[in-house]
């Protein structure tokens, strides 16, 4: 079974999404033309990560400042913490929920 997120046409720089599905809480983030599926509370602190900062491909949490790699979830300088990622289909910006 999969699950629209959002049309392509509605992204854009700076789009900070929360999406849930079942009790998965997600945030579909897009900047600087990429687009990104992540769990939605840092790993760290659970703070929600719809302020958190983004560039490049880092991830910045407003909470403690723990900065998140978007391509592979890993932690800069707090290992043990790595943020969750989701695979989405960019045709339509769906995820399946085999997924979750």
């Amino acid at each position: 079974m999969f699950h629209r997120l959002i049309r392509t046409l509605d992204l854009y720089d700076g789009l900070r999404l929360p999406v849930q599905i079942g009790r998965e809480e997600l945030l579909l983030i897009h900047e600087d033309g990429a687009t990104w599926l992540v769990q939605r509370r840092c790993p760290h602190g659970e703070f929600p990560l719809e302020r958190a900062s983004v560039r490049g491909e880092v991830l910045r949490c407003p909470g403690h400042g723990l900065e998140f790699s978007l391509s592979s979830g890993q932690c800069r300088g707090a290992q043990g913490y790595c943020l969750k990622r989701y695979r989405i289909d960019y045709d339509g910006l769906w995820i399946g929920v085999s997924d979750l």
